[in-house]
């Protein structure tokens, strides 16, 4: 087997060039990993690394949201459906600790084209999804703000604290199907 060898300790590329490690990672080890392969490779490390059995996401959870908030667009690295696997077995975390999940509804915004509004990543403030739904963030495309109220079974996670202070909550996918509102263009 062939190895493309990291810095940190027992962390390699295989020949399929999916990401091992010898034994089980911890949660510092995976963030100190996941600088060094870089920000839009993290979600592939995380996968890769969780599949073969070195990643345990719940004894682990902050990991996940590491992960999912590394790179600039997380469902494009890694299918929505694994994301919420990967969030479900984590549990509800809080800024990346494990922590009780909303037990009512909120009001949660997304900036975005129309084609984005079946996304995971809503804010709970108005102001930061005009900024996206206006292009000011990061050089996104015009789109609108959508509305959803999310119930607590919804929520995978909230992340605040990861750079980017966006009070973002990670939504199951599947509950936005048919309950997405448009609520300013």
């Amino acid at each position: 087997m062939s190895r493309q060898s990291y810095w940190v300790d027992g962390l390699y590329q295989d020949s399929n060039g999916h990401y091992r490690f010898d034994g089980q990672i911890d949660a510092d080890t995976f963030v100190t990993a996941a600088v060094h392969v870089g920000r839009e490779e993290t979600p592939d490390l995380l996968c890769d690394l969780h599949v073969n059995g070195s990643l345990d996401l719940a004894a682990h959870p902050g990991v996940v949201a590491e992960a999912w908030s590394d790179p600039e667009y997380p469902e494009r690295s890694v299918e929505p459906d694994l994301w919420v696997k990967f969030f479900r077995t984590a549990g509800y975390t809080y800024d990346g600790q494990r922590a009780t999940p909303p037990t009512e509804p909120i009001t949660v915004y997304r900036g975005c084209t129309p084609d984005g509004r079946k996304g995971m990543a809503w804010t709970s403030d108005i102001e930061i999804a005009r900024r996206f739904a206006h292009g000011q963030l990061r050089g996104r495309p015009l789109g609108h703000v959508y509305v959803f109220e999310a119930p607590p079974e919804a929520m995978l996670a909230f992340i605040h604290e990861n750079g980017r202070e966006e009070s973002e909550y990670v939504i199951d996918n599947a509950y936005l199907r048919s309950a997405v509102r448009l609520f300013e263009r």
